[in-house]
């Protein structure tokens, strides 16, 4: 009987042990499976974490006759003049106010013209004694030659006439240092050369001036004014082809460094005659009337025009272009989602974007968003260009848990 007992107790064991066996088995397997799958998706978003964000575009074909091309141009005046002293002498006036605009003929500076005057005077006077002795010179000759050959010999004809002639230098010589000497007393009022803005006076009333030593101030001419810039050969053929049909107009909208937009006709004024070898482009200079003064000379513009014909060309959005010390580049996204440099060579500003003449294929993804936080080789989370909205808020919240 007691046996029997124990082995029932036995029995028990068993079935409890093999209870608690299963029990934890399945506790495992329902929570550390959890825990381990949990364990496993925290590292990778923490890998996530780590790519950085970007939003990503294709390159693009497109008709760029739909597009506004737009060129960096300088403002250049038509004439600049440097107004220097022409004869020496101190400043005894400065006839005009800073930064306004001069007429030609408009008197500027005034050198201190006594020595000048009193050199005049003196000149006049020496030419009225040769015109006196050479009045006595022709007087005597006159006589000599009336006079019988047996009562003057040839050599007091010849001394007689040859008087008449050193009077006659004489005077002619007179003449010159006297228009000399006129000459430099009108140096003295120093007058505008060109109508146009004049800058700061460089010298003040007392200053002492030499000839052509020193520039007294600066005159650039505003209106007509131009506005030079470079087209790509193709374009300059069809500009030729439209001033060909329209006249040597160009239709044109500048864009001034305020934003303000510059709505004038640009006339034709200056073509280079030779091809940049290494940009492909050709210089050109279009008039522009001035009289607001809008455009002054060295600011830089924008120039936007539309292209004469249809053109289908590669773009890229300006967004997605870097440049560093050897040109420009962007990234592109490979297959595998790691981003790399490519280095691309650029046309002309078309709207949002930029021609892209050399570089990478059309269709190659590219990176237009994020780009500070890039470096070549490592693999990006993507954002597509056509949902702005949503890759600005990915980027922003990326900057914050920075």
């Amino acid at each position: 009987m007691q046996e029997k007992q124990n082995k029932g107790k036995g029995l028990i064991r068993i079935v409890v042990v093999a209870a608690i066996a299963v029990a934890a088995l399945f506790a495992w397997r329902t929570y550390g499976g959890k825990v381990a799958a949990t364990k496993q998706t925290d590292a990778e978003q923490a890998a996530m974490q780590q790519m950085p964000l970007v939003v990503t575009d294709t390159v693009k074909e497109i008709d760029a006759s739909e597009q506004v091309s737009e060129y960096t141009g300088r403002v250049e005046p038509m004439q600049t003049v440097s107004v220097k002293p022409k004869v020496d002498g101190e400043i005894v006036q400065v006839c005009f106010k800073e930064g306004s605009l001069v007429r030609a003929g408009q008197l500027l500076f005034r050198i201190d013209p006594v020595s000048y005057q009193a050199k005049v005077d003196l000149c006049r006077a020496q030419l009225e004694s040769a015109e006196a002795e050479l009045d006595v010179a022709e007087k005597y000759f006159a006589r000599v030659k009336s006079a019988e050959e047996r009562a003057v010999s040839a050599a007091d004809r010849d001394k007689a006439e040859n008087n008449v002639l050193l009077g006659r230098a004489a005077v002619a010589s007179a003449k010159a240092s006297l228009r000399l000497a006129e000459i430099d007393l009108s140096y003295t009022d120093i007058k505008a050369p060109i109508t146009g803005k004049i800058g700061k006076a460089m010298v003040t009333k007392g200053n002492y001036v030499t000839a052509s030593s020193e520039t007294l101030a600066e005159i650039v001419q505003m209106d007509p004014i131009r506005v030079s810039y470079t087209l790509p050969d193709r374009e300059y053929l069809d500009l030729l082809d439209s001033f060909k049909a329209n006249g040597n107009v160009f239709r044109t909208k500048l864009l001034l460094s305020n934003g303000t937009e510059f709505e004038a006709t640009g006339r034709r004024d200056f073509e280079n005659n030779v091809v940049d070898k290494t940009t492909g482009t050709v210089g050109i200079m279009l008039r522009y009337e001035n009289a607001d003064g809008k455009l002054i000379p060295g600011a830089l513009v924008r120039v936007q025009s539309k292209p004469q014909r249809s053109m289908m060309t590669a773009v890229i959005p300006q967004t997605a272009v870097m440049a560093d010390s050897k040109g420009d580049f962007i990234y592109t996204v490979g297959e595998d989602g790691t981003a790399n440099i490519a280095r691309v060579k650029l046309g002309r500003y078309l709207g949002n974007y930029r021609e892209l003449c050399e570089g990478v294929s059309i269709g190659t993804k590219i990176v237009t968003a994020g780009l500070q936080q890039l470096r070549p080789g490592v693999k990006v989370q993507e954002s597509k260009a056509d949902a702005p909205d949503a890759a600005s808020d990915m980027l922003e919240e990326t900057e914050k848990g920075k």
